[in-house]
């Protein structure tokens, strides 16, 4: 059981529960993690006269949202140059892989094959204006040649004062650095206002993209960075979490997390996220709990 809460890490207790139910035995492993404030593992510092500014830095930002009527779950990846997402009908067993085109706040995706998924069997279009600040998504939903249904799209985890940010990014570029360019330091902006209000070091990261995505369901997006520090590949898949706390308005290092090994992809709607080869931990109430592991 791992704490996602961004107060305090360090695995506190390791333990089994075995719970029997409908005649079936169910194993989940808990351990605790507490994340600490500036509690991260120590890098050489870059003399910041040595960084430069990085361009071209990709941020795919997952949006989770939900609609108002509670029948679809909608994984949304938009604002980048080829929007795409997963469109999941709550009360049916379906999932309607989409991808398409975005101009301004206008997106336009059509359902397309999946063949693992022989639930879909006809085509879909899901158009509608985003708000790229609140996450709300005013949709028609189509299929095939029928009159499309309107759907309100809102975020499906809902957080006060989520802030508006912005991203600046440094390092150092060669043929010495991992991938040609290595990410050093990562500066948060608060959009409304241009300010820094903080500003992420003491990683070497992959320097063309970053995760912006919200890992513990709490309404907050967390940054995810690919990790290439001591000779890392992203093959490894190892990663640098920074978790938003809504308490001190800051994101902070959680090294637990950091120390599953795989892509964390995120199941919203089942509150799970999955880092592969079998390792499949839940959300509840900031807790990251193992349910499966192959």
């Amino acid at each position: 059981m791992y704490d996602l809460s961004c107060d305090r890490v360090g695995i506190i207790c390791a333990k089994r529960v075995w719970v029997i139910k409908m005649n079936r035995l169910k194993i989940s492993i808990c351990v605790s993690l507490f994340i600490p404030l500036l509690s991260f593992a120590a890098t050489p510092q870059i003399e910041q006269e040595q960084l430069k500014p990085l361009s071209d830095v990709r941020i795919s930002m997952q949006r989770m949202l939900k609609s108002t009527d509670g029948h679809y779950f909608l994984d949304l990846y938009a604002g980048i140059w080829n929007p795409h997402g997963t469109l999941i009908d709550l009360q049916n067993p379906k999932r309607i892989s989409l991808k398409g085109t975005q101009k301004g706040d206008q997106l336009n995706l059509q359902s397309i094959a999946v063949q693992a998924d022989p639930s879909v069997n006809s085509s879909y279009q899901l158009t509608g204006l985003l708000n790229a600040n609140t996450g709300a998504f005013k949709a028609t939903l189509a299929e095939q040649d029928a009159s499309g249904t309107n759907l309100q799209f809102e975020p499906a985890f809902k957080a006060a004062d989520k802030p508006v940010l912005m991203f600046k990014f440094y390092g150092l570029q060669g043929p010495d650095q991992p991938y040609g360019r290595s990410l050093k330091r990562v500066d948060v902006i608060n959009k409304n206002n241009g300010q820094v209000m903080q500003s992420l070091e003491g990683f070497s990261a992959f320097g063309n993209s970053i995760g912006f995505l919200d890992v513990n369901f709490d309404g907050y997006y967390d940054v995810v960075l690919s990790d290439t520090s001591d000779g890392l590949k992203i093959e490894d898949k190892r990663f640098v979490y920074w978790m938003y706390n809504p308490k001190t308005q800051k994101f902070q290092r959680a090294p637990q997390l950091e120390k599953i090994a795989g892509f964390p992809t995120l199941k919203g709607e089942l509150q799970q996220i999955d880092f592969g080869q079998g390792q499949i931990y839940k959300v509840d109430q900031g807790l990251l709990y193992l349910v499966k592991q192959e």
